[in-house]
């Protein structure tokens, strides 16, 4: 078998395709497999994608052991390549990571209500052009706003105070429907949009938005580890939210409201998101002709040093030729693909021939770390004379009579994405084209090739 041929004609599959990446790039990203296909001709299939994700695991501890994220699930579906690295902690008890575990997965969960909406487009429950206070009169107070507006996150919204300073859920939901527009036109990265769109669907629909989730994405897809409210048997499975002990994320607003809302309050194994990206390629639960909306930039007006290159989708981050300095997409990985990400240190990941996920849990180090870290980052800032942050806070919600307490730990700069998330994409996107080139040499070998090689490996 002519390897070098194939790696020749890969590169070229490659270009054509489409990516930001030059030749060179390529080739020196994807060498490593060449050569380890290469050395072991005789090797299997399994043996040869266990050799090429020893770098990934190795980075995977090293992060590990030096930033507050007790553990990790990675995730890659590459043609018939399913990898899965697994490792490190529950959280700060050092209950082993769990193969299946359930991670909170934050503003992921806005990608669902995108995917739920888009279907209801389709199927005429509404358009782009419609007004939002004719498909729902209890948001009496936004004017001309339209579904289009909403979803292409090109609205500034204004509430009185903060949905996380109620006290009842009522009063929360009466913050959100009195909420007003302060200025369209002009790109606004915010939760209040998901949150309406949760409640318009379900006002036009008259089926509440976990009945919506189950129609439209879950049992078409049979996704049985994707939960807005976690059965009591697998809530020792939740990581990623120092409310894991009871089933409830680490998002004040969704909090406020009861749990969950159209911007967060998913909890999902890696597993389901991947199944999630293929049933999304595929068209199972996303209509194929507007699936350029993921992918294709919108507006996109982000503060200088900041990430940009939205999709028209809004919630979405699309690639770009800066890469990793512009965008959460590395220049190695096709032009249309897109990425959804949650502050909890969550992304997954689609391309037109791959899906991964980044599942990362330092939401889960435990207040007393998490209390050392704000201490630690105030001190810095102190030094360079900003103002202290508000990085580990508890809410106090009426629930039913009861006083109920969560807790919110935002480890964003406790653990920087240019350190943890930024690697792994990196490292994703490399192992990703990698993969793809070793299914160019086994359809070389055997055309017929069908065999699903499923890699797991747990440190």
């Amino acid at each position: 078998m002519n390897y070098d041929k194939i790696f020749e004609n890969f590169l070229d599959q490659v270009q054509k395709e489409g990516t930001y990446a030059t030749r060179e790039y390529l080739a020196e990203a994807t060498k490593k497999m060449l050569e380890i296909v290469k050395a072991n001709k005789d090797s299997t299939p399994e043996e040869l994608v266990e050799a090429v994700i020893e770098d990934n695991i190795h980075f995977l501890e090293d992060m590990r052991n030096n930033y507050p994220v007790p553990g990790y699930t990675v995730g890659m579906k590459v043609g018939n390549i399913n990898v899965k690295l697994y490792g490190g902690y529950m959280d700060e008890t050092k209950r082993q990571m769990s193969e299946d575990a359930l991670f909170d997965i934050a503003s992921i969960t806005k990608l669902y209500t995108q995917i739920i909406a888009y279907n209801l487009i389709k199927e005429g429950y509404f358009s782009y052009e419609d007004k939002i206070n004719d498909l729902d009169p209890r948001f009496s107070q936004v004017g001309d706003l339209t579904v289009g507006d909403v979803l292409t996150f090109t609205t500034e919204f204004k509430t009185n105070g903060r949905l996380s300073d109620k006290e009842t859920i009522s009063e929360a939901k009466d913050c959100l429907y009195n909420m007003n527009v302060v200025a369209t036109g002009k790109y606004n990265y915010n939760d209040m949009g998901m949150m309406l769109m949760k409640e318009v669907m379900e006002n036009v629909t008259g089926k509440s938005y976990e009945d919506l989730l189950k129609e439209y994405i879950t049992d078409k897809l049979v996704l049985n580890d994707t939960h807005l409210i976690i059965p009591s048997s697998k809530i020792e499975r939740l990581t990623g939210t120092p409310n894991a002990s009871v089933g409830i994320v680490n998002d004040p607003s969704a909090l406020s409201v009861g749990g969950y809302s159209g911007h967060a309050g998913i909890k999902v194994t890696s597993d389901d998101l991947i199944r999630l990206g293929e049933g999304f390629l595929d068209g199972t639960i996303f209509p194929i002709e507007s699936q350029k909306d993921a992918y294709t930039p919108g507006i996109s007006i982000y503060p200088e040093g900041g990430k940009a290159n939205r999709g028209i989708m809004g919630n979405t981050y699309t690639a770009h030729e800066k890469g990793l300095a512009i965008t959460y997409i590395d220049k190695l990985s096709p032009i249309q693909s897109f990425v959804s990400q949650g502050s909890t240190r969550t992304q997954l990941t689609i391309g037109p021939d791959s899906v991964s996920t980044i599942l990362l849990n330092p939401s889960s180090m435990g207040i007393e770390r998490a209390k050392e870290e704000e201490a630690k980052i105030n001190a810095t800032r102190q030094a360079k004379g900003q103002a202290p942050l508000s990085l580990v806070k508890e809410f106090t919600f009426d629930r039913n009579g009861n006083k109920v307490k969560y807790q919110l730990i935002d480890a964003r700069q406790m653990a920087p994405d240019s350190k943890t998330m930024e690697p792994i994409i990196t490292m994703n996107a490399i192992t990703s084209l990698r993969l793809r080139f070793l299914n160019e040499v086994i359809k070389e070998y055997d055309r017929n090739y069908q065999k699903e090689i499923n890699i797991t490996y747990h440190k």
